[in-house]
């Protein structure tokens, strides 16, 4: 059963052993390949390759958008402010470079000081192991959910697909009904427009009929009509088989339309081309709804 690229996965974990509670969110839609966007907490993107690692193994195809929310539960202080003291060091030479090539006067104030971008950092007590299996086991849930809804999105566009394809089976078999009849169709306006052109004259039947049957082989329709019915039966064959098969239901796609067009060079009768019509605009809706499929 194909998965849809669409869908919304978020799980809460509480750690009782990392003191944390951990919360992923996952936004999934369409994409031609499998594009990862990891958004963790500041100081913590050192666990982003083992969630694309996760997240690879539940996903093939889709742009999907982790969110990981990291907050701490315990009583006790886990955390501590330090300065950077190399940074502060480096600040101070430079000001005072700058106050003798310049020769500018003046004092540099603390207030002043406290300015400097970056210049305190909370350093966090923290077990990276814990916060790690915390993290990921929350990430896999939160896939786990957002697979779990592009499944039941996927059930609904198959059962959507399965009706379409049902319809053009149907279509597809009148116009090879019309088709059968063709032969006497083509052989009556030949003969209509023979005796318009020359009147009563007596029309020489073998000639006729090598017309006719020259006129019928150049704009037969049954190799296409066979091609047709044939792609249709792969498309619902590859329906019903499991992984990513977004990319094999569009090739597909393109073949109907491709078969359809054609059809639609080949005949001249006003019966056939309006049931094209029917079936290239079911074909177009087929490949708005193949474009969501994994």
């Amino acid at each position: 059963m194909p998965c849809s690229m669409t869908g919304y996965g978020r799980f809460c974990l509480e750690d009782h052993n990392s003191n944390y509670t951990v919360t992923a969110e996952m936004r999934s839609v369409n994409h031609r390949f499998l594009d990862l966007s990891i958004h963790l907490p500041k100081n913590y993107s050192w666990l982003e390759a083992d969630l694309i690692k996760i997240l690879k193994l539940y996903f093939q195809r889709g742009k999907i958008d982790l969110y990981v929310s990291i907050e701490n539960v315990a009583d006790h202080n886990h955390w501590q402010l330090e300065f950077n003291r190399e940074l502060l060091v480096g600040y101070l030479k430079n000001f005072k470079q700058i106050k003798n090539e310049f020769k500018l006067s003046g004092k540099i104030r603390m207030e002043q000081l406290l300015l400097i971008p970056e210049l305190f950092v909370i350093k966090e007590n923290i077990d990276e192991e814990a916060i790690k299996k915390a993290v990921l086991k929350a990430a896999q849930g939160a896939a786990e959910e957002l697979l779990l809804m592009r499944e039941k999105e996927g059930e609904i566009i198959t059962s959507d697909l399965i009706k379409r394809i049902t319809f053009l089976q149907e279509t597809i078999g009148k116009i090879q009904e019309l088709a059968s009849g063709l032969p006497n169709l083509y052989r009556e306006k030949l003969s209509q427009n023979i005796k318009e052109v020359l009147g009563e004259v007596e029309i020489d039947e073998n000639r006729l009929a090598t017309e006719v049957l020259f006129y019928v082989d150049r704009s037969s329709i049954t190799e296409e009509i066979v091609r047709f019915k044939s792609h249709l039966e792969q498309f619902l064959s590859t329906l019903s088989t499991k992984g990513s098969i977004g990319r094999k239901l569009n090739f597909i796609t393109q073949e109907l339309h491709r078969e359809a067009n054609t059809i639609a060079s080949k005949t001249v009768d006003l019966s056939i081309s309006e049931y094209i019509v029917d079936i290239k605009t079911e074909i177009e809706k087929i490949r708005e709804q193949v474009q969501n499929i994994e």
